[in-house]
């Protein structure tokens, strides 16, 4: 592999390390886990994702009462301050890393060299700017 691509992914990753978006996810994690009742919804969550997996994994649809449950876990998570601003701050997140990968891909594919966005680059995209 070539030196300079190993050092230009090191600078890559220096200022994802950097960015006001992972900062803020991992601030909003931290705030999260410091919430007893975020923690008693996230474990309500995962015991229903672990029932759900085991009965697709039977080959089963879910049942009403599983839906139901399914949307009641959701309420409770959106309806509550800290897991919904870590919610928000890891889709914030995660678009920083989508439009990452986006320059990579079209420099990559010889799409749009002139660095222009497409109509798939939304706010986050860092490409526009």
């Amino acid at each position: 592999m070539s030196a300079v691509i190993m050092e230009k992914a090191n600078e890559l990753a220096e200022a994802i390390t950097e960015s006001s978006e992972l900062a803020a996810m991992r601030q909003a994690e931290l705030d999260m886990n410091k919430d007893p009742e975020a923690e008693k919804i996230i474990a309500e969550f995962q015991e229903k994702q672990k029932q759900v997996y085991e009965i697709q994994t039977r080959g089963e649809q879910l049942g009403e009462q599983d839906k139901k449950d399914i949307e009641a876990i959701e309420g409770k998570m959106s309806g509550n301050p800290s897991i919904k601003a870590y919610m928000e701050a890891t889709d914030k997140f995660e678009g920083l890393l989508k439009g990452v990968n986006m320059i990579i891909t079209r420099a990559l594919s010889g799409e749009d060299e002139a660095g222009g966005c497409g109509s798939d680059c939304g706010p986050s995209c860092g490409g526009c700017n």
